[in-house]
């Protein structure tokens, strides 16, 4: 090492000793959270005084003085010393806590809680900075139970029966349905359109009515006994009934509860569907024979099958890897989680075409009870799972190379600029990382459960 080499070196080291020494103590409050006590010396706390009375008094206007030129003096009296003064404790607070974390590798995460304790001209800054950890993650011993899930997984079977893809030709052909109208009493099958209203205890219920609403008997689309009901009725024939709503209903203050129904209708029509042959695979798309249109159904349910079953398979793990996981989990990130709940919610709810309000007023509850049953479970469970996947990934060097997340961030790029996002606009290196996040977690569960050749098994 030259001599120049020392002399850097010795530099550096005594820059850090000296960052490190506005660092009086570390009191730990839990296995998440540190108080940082700081003490700024006089002299160091000068240096940021001087620095924010520069910044401050590059825009300020006195007259008899260019704008920038103001002297220091005059600069401090127009602006007013406290004003300085909590400025440079910001600048100072700021950069000590930044360069502290760093070089104490501290694994803090959000932003600190800071208590302001001194702070006066001439004399030394103290404060404290309460920060939240990032927890060591501690998993128990869980190969046992890991081998015991993928056993079960690698052993199933993926299967499409010939009633299965009967199914789905039945689907296709009731789209396909010719309509006609008939004049006759309605029957099972038929499809009949409908002005309905819904009455709870002789209330209209709010949104439980509809006008022309077409119901197809018997395709079980509403609730349990409404189609029935139609049966035998004619063009403009009325009828009153009595339902109760199934325990498990999605608007949760109809679900268990007796309604009293009121029908008109309007018309009655018999569905005529399409043979199911060769013409009718023709109709569908680019499909030569039926034969060649029931391929494509069983490869589309394969597909479907092959995602569900490894759905539930990445399911049960990281179920098992919790249950195995022994760290806490900070407030901080079970606070984002929930706010990353909240966005799905509301994604959910604008491709159902509801608002909030109208969501939490069907399912009586309101926004802050719903956080709160998250904060109990599902928000811990999910911030757990994530830094469990991160510390296996980690621990295991199972981290995607960056031509394979170049590759993923490009197509996002290109999938938004088709939809007509301005791709300038977008926050490139967020898109990167939670690229190389889903990855290395996709790298991760193919490593549980047994490597490339039981996914591939998984498949077949």
């Amino acid at each position: 090492m030259s001599v120049i080499q020392k002399k850097s070196k010795k530099k550096a080291n005594e820059n850090k000793a000296k960052k490190d020494d506005f660092l009086i103590d570390n009191k730990k409050i839990s296995e998440t959270k540190r108080e940082l006590v700081f003490k700024v010396p006089t002299k160091e706390f000068n240096k940021f005084y001087k620095q924010a009375l520069q910044e401050l008094s590059k825009d300020l206007k006195v007259a008899g003085f260019r704008k920038g030129k103001v002297p220091a003096e005059i600069a401090e009296k127009e602006l007013g010393p406290e004003r300085v003064l909590y400025y440079a404790g910001d600048l100072a607070i700021r950069k000590i806590y930044v360069s502290t974390i760093v070089s104490a590798n501290i694994p803090a995460i959000g932003e600190p809680k800071i208590d302001l304790k001194k702070i006066k001209k001439g004399e030394d800054l103290e404060f404290t900075a309460t920060v939240e950890l990032l927890p060591e993650v501690k998993l128990k011993d869980y190969q046992k139970e890991i081998d015991k899930i993928n056993k079960k997984f690698s052993q199933q079977k993926i299967e499409v029966s010939e009633e299965d893809i009967k199914k789905e030709l039945e689907i296709l052909a009731n789209q396909r349905a010719k309509l006609v109208t008939v004049n006759r009493e309605a029957q099972k099958g038929d499809q009949v359109e409908v002005d309905f209203d819904v009455f709870l205890n002789k209330v209209l219920v709010e949104g439980g009515s509809a006008r022309k609403q077409p119901v197809v008997i018997g395709a079980n689309r509403f609730i349990p006994g409404f189609e029935e009901q139609l049966i035998g009725l004619a063009a403009g024939d009325k009828k009153e009934f009595e339902l109760t709503f199934p325990k498990d209903y999605h608007a949760k203050h109809l679900a268990g509860k007796k309604a009293t129904f009121k029908v008109k209708v309007n018309l009655v029509q018999e569905r005529i569907l399409p043979d199911l042959d060769d013409e009718f695979a023709k109709s569908i798309g680019q499909f030569k024979s039926l034969a060649e249109l029931k391929e494509n159904i069983r490869q589309g349910l394969e597909h479907e099958l092959i995602h569900k079953k490894e759905d539930q398979w990445k399911k049960e793990l990281i179920e098992a890897l919790i249950a195995k996981s022994d760290f806490p989990v900070p407030d901080v990130l079970i606070e984002d989680e929930i706010k990353v709940m909240m966005r799905e919610l509301e994604n959910d709810l604008m491709r159902m075409r509801l608002n909030k309000e109208q969501y939490f007023q069907q399912v009586k509850t309101s926004e802050e009870k719903l956080k709160e049953q998250w904060r109990q479970k599902q928000a811990p469970d999910r911030v757990r799972a994530a830094l469990i996947l991160k510390h296996l990934a980690e621990k295991n060097k199972l981290e995607p190379d960056k031509k394979e997340i170049e590759e993923k961030v490009n197509q996002i790029l290109q999938q938004q600029a088709l939809y007509g996002r301005d791709t300038d606009k977008l926050d490139v290196q967020r898109i990167y990382e939670a690229v190389k996040g889903s990855l290395a977690n996709e790298k991760v569960f193919t490593w549980l459960m047994g490597g490339e050749k039981n996914v591939h098994q998984c498949q077949h």
